[in-house]
C-alpha cells in the first residue's frame, strides 16, 4: 500500500477565528492518536483571514478511511465542526503528480 494525502480547504465563521486557533491546536494533539496518521498540518490564508487548508498524510487509503470515521468521535471534533463557516470548500484525497 502506497501513502494517502488529504486535503481540505474551508472557512471558520470571522467571529469565531480566535476561538478555533486555541480549538485546533487541541485537535491537532488528539488527532495525532489516530491510527496511520502519519503528517497533519493547517495552513492559513494570507488574504483570507478566516481561511484555512488542512493536509494530512496517512500510511494507506484505508488508514484515510479508518481516520475520518475515528476523527469524528474525538473529544474537540464537534466544537471544530460548530466554529466552521460551512462544508469545506474542497475536500477529499489528492495524488502527487510533480514536485516534492
Amino acid at each position: 500500500m502506497s501513502e494517502c494525502t488529504e486535503v481540505y480547504a474551508y472557512e471558520i465563521q470571522p467571529d469565531n477565528v480566535e476561538e478555533f486557533l486555541t480549538v485546533k491546536d487541541q485537535l491537532i494533539s488528539e488527532a495525532r492518536t489516530l491510527p496511520g496518521l502519519i503528517a497533519s498540518a493547517t495552513w492559513r490564508s494570507n488574504s483570507q483571514d478566516n481561511l484555512f487548508i488542512d493536509r494530512m498524510t496517512w500510511a494507506s487509503a484505508d488508514d484515510a478511511t479508518r481516520g475520518l470515521e475515528l476523527f469524528q468521535g474525538l473529544a474537540t471534533s464537534a466544537r471544530f465542526m460548530s466554529l466552521m463557516a460551512g462544508p469545506p470548500k474542497v475536500g477529499g484525497r489528492f495524488t502527487m503528480i510533480a514536485g516534492s
